[in-house]
């Protein structure tokens, strides 16, 4: 037997071991679309004053709905800026669920804009429980309800890694 007819044989054989190999990578890798809305309650717990910008540092809990189900605790700084604008930025664990998978993950967000309409972009990462292995990134339109309280749309695209 030839050499090139026994590698085409040997590849034959190997194409099917390979599928079984790389398609639970493949369908692990899936993106999943995200959308729902949710609200936030800030608490401040420093203000303080420089170069003309206020800074507030705050703990928040938010309620999430949609794909993303649950409650996240955190805390953040935010920056209004003698303009008005503000910058905020903020961190904390959502426990719930993400496409129906249940378990604890750690959210990221960053905010801009004025107190009546921000944009917001933010990531999900650091899974436990069903959410291991997981990775999303959003989007956010934010406006305030109140003076500690705020309001959202979000849109994301979430994958889950192979454990």
């Amino acid at each position: 037997m030839n050499y090139q007819r026994l590698l085409r044989r040997a590849s034959v054989a190997f194409v099917p071991v390979l599928w079984l190999v790389l398609a639970p990578t493949v369908y692990a890798e899936e993106a999943i679309p995200a959308g729902g809305t949710e609200t936030t309650t800030l608490s401040p717990v420093s203000t303080r004053t420089a170069d003309g910008n206020t800074v507030i540092d705050f703990t928040l809990v938010e309620i999430w709905q949609g794909t993303f189900g649950g409650t996240r605790v955190g805390s953040g700084s935010l920056v209004i800026h003698g303009d008005g604008s503000i910058n905020a930025e903020s961190s904390g664990i959502l426990t719930g669920t993400i496409a129906g998978r249940s378990g604890t993950a750690l959210m990221r967000f960053h905010v801009s804009g004025t107190f009546a309409a921000a944009t917001a972009t933010f990531t999900v990462t650091d899974g436990t429980g069903r959410l291991a292995g997981v990775h999303a990134e959003g989007t956010e339109a934010i406006s305030a309800t109140g003076p500690l309280s705020v309001a959202a749309t979000y849109s994301a695209v979430v994958h889950f890694s192979a454990p």
